[in-house]
């Protein structure tokens, strides 16, 4: 199975051990590229991986801010929230861009991105099916800047599953983004690859068919 993992954070920073994820899909004999959001284009990886660039003052950089986060953290103190309406463009924008090219060229059979967010709604854009794990941060976040919850509502709706790591987290959820139905999955704070592989054909298999 081909797999592009999405996240806004740089790898090293991902809560959801995106590369402990790709890895694993990797062993497991799928096809994984992975897209994120970093500091720097460099580092190297067991798989194949893009990296859009922000860094404040850097020319070179896609973006000419500090990697936008929920809060403020060791690798940047940029938040969501301080991005003005045209930067908030330009990062949809860049991470638009990206996320095209890595389809034209991987093909992907589905999309995993990290949080109810910006990356989850671009993933939309796309219509490839694609799965979203939540967090409470973003859930958080989406109570302080109405910009970002159309963005998050329309992402949630339209996504194959939504994968949470507890019951309070579930409910959380369908409290944010409304009825769900079943698609809310609680998977504990470790996916085992065979569980993830199953979400993943079931949604496929939802969308085109057995």
């Amino acid at each position: 199975m081909r797999i592009l993992l999405t996240d806004h954070a740089p790898l090293l920073a991902t809560a959801a051990g995106v590369r402990a994820v790709a890895n694993g899909l990797q062993v497991a004999g799928h096809e994984v590229r992975v897209l994120t959001v970093d500091r720097s284009g460099a580092g190297p990886e067991a798989f194949p991986m893009r990296r859009v660039v922000c860094r404040r003052g850097d020319g070179p950089a896609d973006l000419p801010f500090d990697v936008p986060c929920f809060k403020p953290l060791e690798y940047s103190r940029q938040t969501f929230r301080e991005l003005s309406d045209d930067e908030l463009t330009a990062y949809r924008q860049a991470i638009r861009a990206a996320l095209d090219e890595e389809i034209a060229a991987f093909d992907p059979r589905i999309i995993h991105s990290q949080h109810i967010w910006v990356g989850g709604h671009l993933a939309l854009e796309t219509g490839v099916p694609y799965v979203l794990s939540a967090y409470a941060d973003e859930l958080a976040a989406l109570r302080d800047d109405s910009r970002y919850r159309r963005l998050a509502q329309e992402a949630a709706e339209n996504s194959g599953r939504i994968l949470v790591e507890s019951d309070a987290l579930r409910d959380a959820v369908l409290e944010a983004c409304g009825n769900l139905e079943d698609r809310v999955v609680v998977v504990g704070n470790v996916v085992a690859v065979e569980q993830l592989v199953g979400i993943y054909q079931q949604v496929i298999d939802e969308r085109f068919g057995k």
